[in-house]
């Protein structure tokens, strides 16, 4: 009986160990959103958490792709949104020629049109805040991508889907990344999408 109690403190320890140090783990790899981890300084835009995300119109206006490159680009990317294209969601057809996701947990889709292609970006739910509006739609256009168009990867997945794209304007310092727009427009982040072909109904 002895024996058997002995054995029964060991296996309960061992476990209690093991979950404190699988909680340990799992708040290492669990860093809170900042700049460093969610995509420099700035990341607020990226996450609709910055402080003039009340200004920004949700509901999406329908676009293209060659309107949107047709834009005046701000030169350097602006801190803050001082921009109408930065003011409102856009709504675009696209195919969805390639997928991956980057450093940051975020996905990014490589969205084609007309000879025309511009970066749209379903930001990582890590790195959305309490203050991130809209954050039931972003993250439910990631699960939405996730379960229906493919798991990402780090490195580039051909995809060909044909879907409607809706996210808040963006102007990028990335213009030398695979498909993006010339004058540095992206959708970022990405609040919605709307199936049309080539991913699971």
């Amino acid at each position: 009986m002895k024996h058997a109690c002995a054995i029964a403190l060991v296996i309960a320890a061992a476990g209690a160990a093991g979950a404190i140090a699988a909680a340990s783990t799992a708040g290492r790899h669990s860093p809170r959103p900042s700049a460093e981890n969610c995509g420099g300084q700035l990341w607020r835009l990226k996450t609709l958490s910055d402080r003039s995300r009340n200004r920004v119109e949700l509901t999406p206006q329908s676009t293209t792709i060659a309107a949107i490159l047709a834009r005046r680009g701000p030169g350097r990317p602006p801190t803050r949104r001082t921009t109408a294209f930065q003011l409102h969601t856009w709504e675009v057809p696209a195919q969805i020629t390639a997928y991956r996701v980057d450093p940051t947990g975020s996905v990014r889709l490589l969205l084609f049109d007309h000879d025309a292609y511009i970066n749209a970006v379903i930001p990582s739910p890590a790195c959305l805040t309490s203050a991130t509006r809209d954050r039931g739609a972003i993250a439910e256009a990631g699960r939405m991508f996730t379960t229906r168009c493919g798991k990402a990867r780090r490195d580039w997945q051909s995809l060909g889907a044909i879907l409607f794209v809706r996210g808040v304007g963006f102007w990028s310092q990335r213009r030398g990344l695979r498909g993006a727009a010339s004058n540095g427009a992206e959708l970022h982040p990405v609040t919605g999408l709307r199936i049309v072909a080539g991913c699971r109904s």
